[in-house]
């Protein structure tokens, strides 16, 4: 009986071993990012030169985000953009992309933070203080407050806090050198993601 039972299971680890070495390697899961309807809103300053002249920016403004579960983003922005010394507002409306890079940990583990960008494209017509030669890219460290700790590991819950550590203009001669601005990203539904 023993010898028996010692046959039995040498022949079982052998198949795992040999199952093991062969057919193709199974892929590492990616690690899962916030998704579905979200609501962004932002205000902060931008420290610009705008037609040569250097420009100090308020900026207030909305959007509607969708991300789908592998972080990527897509949606709509308007905002508010006033020059302070000049009185001059304009009202920028444009189409909005970009990306949501987890955090080296779990979103539930420490403090949660991760990266994110967003590239914003203005609409035809754009006013001046919307850079409207060019896209306007503004990178994000965010952080996550929790309605109740059981739903740390739910990452379409609680409402993510933002502060940008960087804001760019591509294209045209107009820039932003710097800008203090933060932004608060809330999830509406999570449930409703694309796929891809």
């Amino acid at each position: 009986m023993g010898v028996r039972r010692y046959v039995i299971g040498a022949a079982i680890a052998g198949l795992a071993i040999a199952g093991m070495g062969s057919g193709p390697a199974l892929a590492k899961p990616s690690r899962p990012t916030p998704s579905g309807n979200m609501n962004l809103s932002f205000q902060g300053v931008e420290y610009a030169t705008v037609a040569s002249e250097p420009t100090t920016i308020q900026v207030d403004g909305l959007g509607q985000l969708i991300a789908d579960k592998q972080g990527n983003l897509s949606g709509a922005e308007t905002f508010t953009a006033v020059n302070g010394e000049g009185q001059t507002e304009n009202v920028c409306t444009g189409s909005v992309s970009g990306s949501i890079t987890p955090p080296s940990g779990d979103f539930g583990s420490g403090d949660g933070s991760f990266t994110a960008s967003l590239v914003y494209t203005p609409a035809n017509n754009a006013g001046a203080y919307c850079f409207p030669s060019g896209t306007t890219t503004t990178t994000l460290l965010c952080n996550r407050t929790l309605l109740h700790e059981n739903l740390a590991n739910e990452l379409d819950a609680g409402t993510y806090h933002c502060v940008a550590t960087g804001v760019s203009v591509s294209g045209g001669s107009d820039t932003i050198k710097a800008a203090t601005m933060r932004a608060r990203i809330g999830i509406t539904r999570g449930n409703n993601a694309p796929n891809s």
